[in-house]
């Protein structure tokens, strides 16, 4: 099996924290150390899912565009929302996702701000679900490898006050 480069910074991370922070004395140098290994485990975690976040959204994007179409009274934004709806990936390299992730934010962020000026039923379904999805984005963006990498750089540090 061929390691993968998020298990190979969380193997690192692992070492830093467990074998090399106990032993070292200085306060500033052990924080710079503990950082710097939480760095490598989020790091470890967002690589992992990076593709699949921005592509989840993406997805998610789309089908608010699609709903909005018949609420959105301004014929340039409804033709931008529509073109940015038929979007789709069509290269996978993390640069890329980040390109039309970010083009059809750009997007989101115009349509957010046409909705809310309008009323009626449409409209105010339509915000709901732009208010859920932007509640779902700050959830794909949470590291669940911080509870654990606390808990190892509090548990190395108790090791090494208690030597």
């Amino acid at each position: 099996m061929r390691p993968q480069a998020d298990q190979i910074l969380r193997t690192i991370a692992t070492t830093l924290i467990t074998q090399y922070l106990p032993g070292i004395e200085k306060e500033n140098e052990k924080t710079e150390l503990g950082l710097s290994a939480l760095l490598m485990m989020v790091v470890s975690e967002e690589f992992d899912r990076a593709a699949h976040r921005r592509i989840e959204e993406n997805n998610a994007l789309r089908r608010i565009f699609a709903e909005s179409l018949p609420a959105i009274k301004d014929d340039d934004l409804k033709r931008r929302v529509r073109e940015a709806s038929e979007k789709a990936e069509d290269d996978y390299h993390m640069s890329v996702l980040d390109k039309l992730n970010c083009e059809l934010q750009e997007v989101f962020i115009e349509l957010h701000t046409h909705i809310e000026a309008i009323e009626g039923e449409g409209a105010r379904h339509i915000n709901e679900a732009i208010w859920t999805e932007l509640e779902n984005w700050t959830k794909r963006r949470e590291f669940t490898i911080w509870e654990m990498a606390f808990a190892m750089l509090t548990k190395a540090a108790t090791r090494n006050e208690g030597e």
